[in-house]
C-alpha cells in the first residue's frame, strides 16, 4: 500500500527538527557511492514533479526520502489513512514521484532502470514510540521503511541496502531523469563541476562560471539558462553573446538541448541576443530576472546589470576572473592537455612549445610552407586560417589557390567537406580544429589566451613584426618566454 499519511487533527510537525542538510551529510558518509538530490524538479514535455529528496546509489537505485518531523507527543490519539493526489493537506506523498521516474524511464529506455523505494525518515520519533502509536500507523506504513532517531548505521544499511548485489548505471539513470545534465554537444552526462552549477540555487547577484576554453562553460551557461526557464516558465530571460558568432552558437545549443531532451520548450520563447545590444535595451528600460552571458567582456558587466531586474541575477563565463563576482570554476578540460592547460594558466609557460609555433618575417612564405607541410600529414579540413578582415583573407585565398588545389572556402561561403576553412580575427572565439594557423599584425586586437586554445594540435602564429613572441608574456602577466 502506499505510503501516504492524512492526519484528523489540526497537528503540525515540531520545530525541533535536526538539521536536514546535516542529515543528508550523515547519509552521504554512510554511502560514499551514493548521489543526494534536494528539491529537484523533474521534467517530462509539459509535466514536472519536484522531488523534495532523492539519493541515487548504484547498489540500491532510486530512494525518495520522505522527512515526517512529528514526535510522540503530538501522534498520541490520532490516525492515519491513504490519501489521495488531491489531498491538499497529506503529509507524504510517494506513488506520484514513482509514477513519474517509471516514465521517464519508459519513455527515454523502453525499461525500468532500476528499483525506485520510498524511505520514511522519523527524526524526532524512535523505534518504540512507533510501536505505541494506533495500529492505523503500522498498518499503513511498514516499519522496514523507517529510520528512528534511534536507528544504528547497521539499522540504516539494513535498511536502504535491500539488494546490493545488484549493480545499477547511474549515468543512464541520471541521462533518463535529467535531461538538463545531458550537454547537448558531446551527449556526455555533464561531470559534477557542471552538474553543480546547473542544479545550484543562485543567490548573489553577479555569478561568473570560470574556467579555460574547452572546459564546457557555454554548454552549462545554456544547459543552467533552460533548466531555470523550466523551473519558471515566467521568467524573464536573456542570453547575450559577446560576438555575433558566440551568439550563433547559444542559439543551436539551444536547439540541441531542447530537440535532445524531453523538455516542453519551445526554442523560440528563449531571446538570444549579442552583446552589443546591451545599451539600446536600456534606453528602452528593458528588464529581466535572469541574464546569462557567454564570455563576458569586464567593460560590459556594469551596463549588463542595468538590464536586471532589483532582484535579478547575471550568470556569466569568461577565462578570466573578475572582482565581485561569486566564483564557479570548471577545472576540467574536454578539449586540451594537461600541459597546455597549465601553461594557459602560466603556471609552466614552457610547455607551449608542443602546441605552439611562432614565425616572424614574411607571412606569405611562411603561410604557403606551413601548409605544404602540414597537408603532408593531415587532411585539409583539419586546417583552419585566421587574419583580420574578409579582404585580408580574400588575398590569402588566392595566394593558396595558387600554389595548392582550389581547397579553401571563405567562413560566409558554403561549408566545403574536405577544404581549409579561412575565418576573420572576430571569429576566433568560435573556432576549434586541430591545426589553426593565424596571421597577426600589430593592430589587430585579440585575447591572447582564446589566440593559443583554439588548436586541438598545435597553433602557428604569423607575424612581419618579432614583436609576436611577447604574445605569450601577456598571459596572466607571466614574464616567461619560449624560445
Amino acid at each position: 500500500m502506499s505510503i501516504f499519511s492524512k492526519f484528523f487533527s489540526s497537528s503540525t510537525p515540531t520545530t525541533q527538527s535536526p538539521d536536514r542538510a546535516k542529515h543528508l551529510n550523515y547519509l552521504k558518509n554512510l554511502f560514499p557511492n551514493n548521489h543526494i538530490y534536494t528539491q529537484v524538479p523533474l521534467f517530462n514535455k509539459l509535466d514536472s514533479y519536484v522531488i523534495e529528496h532523492m539519493m541515487l546509489h548504484p547498489h540500491i537505485g532510486i530512494i525518495l526520502l520522505n522527512y515526517f518531523d512529528y514526535d510522540a507527543v503530538m501522534l498520541k490519539g490520532l490516525t492515519v489513512s491513504s490519501s489521495t493526489d488531491t489531498d491538499t493537506h497529506a503529509d507524504i506523498k510517494t506513488d506520484s514521484a514513482r509514477q513519474f521516474i517509471s516514465q521517464r524511464f519508459d519513455e527515454i529506455f523502453h525499461k525500468q532502470l532500476c528499483p525506485v523505494r520510498s524511505i520514511l525518515i522519523c527524526p524526532n520519533l524512535s523505534s518504540d514510540e512507533f510501536d505505541a502509536l494506533d495500529k492505523s500507523f503500522h498498518k499503513l506504513i511498514p516499519k522496514d521503511s523507517v529510520l528512528f532517531s534511534d536507528s544504528t548505521d547497521s539499522h540504516y544499511k539494513k535498511v536502504l541496502l535491500k539488494q546490493n548485489e545488484i549493480s545499477y548505471d547511474t549515468l543512464q539513470i541520471k541521462r533518463a531523469l535529467f535531461s538538463e545534465l545531458v550537454m547537448s554537444k558531446t551527449r556526455l552526462l555533464a561531470n559534477e563541476e557542471q552538474e553543480r552549477i546547473i542544479h545550484l540555487d543562485i543567490k548573489d547577484k553577479q555569478n561568473l562560471v570560470y574556467g579555460l576554453p574547452g572546459s564546457g562553460k557555454t554548454s552549462t551557461l545554456v544547459s543552467k539558462a533552460l533548466y531555470e526557464k523550466m523551473k519558471n516558465p515566467n521568467l524573464k530571460l536573456l542570453l547575450l553573446g559577446n560576438y555575433v558568432c558566440n551568439m550563433h552558437k547559444l542559439q543551436e545549443l539551444i536547439f540541441s538541448f531542447v530537440e535532445n531532451s524531453h523538455w516542453g520548450l519551445n526554442p523560440a520563447d528563449i531571446l538570444v541576443s549579442s552583446s552589443e545590444t546591451i545599451r539600446r535595451r536600456i534606453s528602452e528600460k528593458e528588464k529581466f530576472d535572469l541574464i546569462v552571458c557567454d564570455d563576458i567582456n569586464e567593460g560590459d558587466i556594469k551596463p549588463t546589470l542595468e538590464l536586471l531586474e532589483k532582484e535579478g541575477k547575471l550568470l556569466a563565463s569568461s577565462h578570466y576572473k573578475f572582482t565581485d563576482f561569486n566564483i564557479f570554476p570548471l577545472e576540467k578540460n574536454f578539449l586540451h592537455s594537461p600541459a597546455l592547460c597549465a601553461a594557459c594558466e602560466g603556471h609552466k609557460v614552457e610547455y607551449l612549445k608542443d602546441h605552439l609555433s611562432f614565425l616572424a618575417g614574411n607571412t606569405s612564405m611562411h603561410l604557403i610552407l606551413t601548409l605544404a607541410a602540414l597537408l603532408k600529414e593531415c587532411e585539409p579540413q583539419d586546417i583552419t586560417v585566421i587574419q583580420g578582415q574578409k579582404d585580408d583573407l580574400l588575398n590569402i585565398k588566392d595566394e593558396i589557390n595558387d600554389y595548392f588545389e582550389p581547397i579553401t572556402y571563405l567562413f560566409d561561403e558554403d561549408k566545403l567537406d574536405k577544404a581549409i576553412g579561412l575565418y576573420p580575427l572576430s571569429h576566433l572565439p568560435c573556432l576549434l580544429n586541430k591545426y589553426i594557423i593565424i596571421l597577426v599584425s600589430d593592430t589587430d586586437k585579440y585575447d591572447p589566451i582564446e589566440l593559443i586554445t583554439r588548436a586541438q594540435t598545435k597553433t602557428f602564429i604569423l607575424s612581419e613584426s618579432e614583436e609576436v613572441y611577447n604574445i605569450i608574456n601577456t598571459i596572466k602577466g607571466n614574464e616567461n618566454e619560449i624560445s
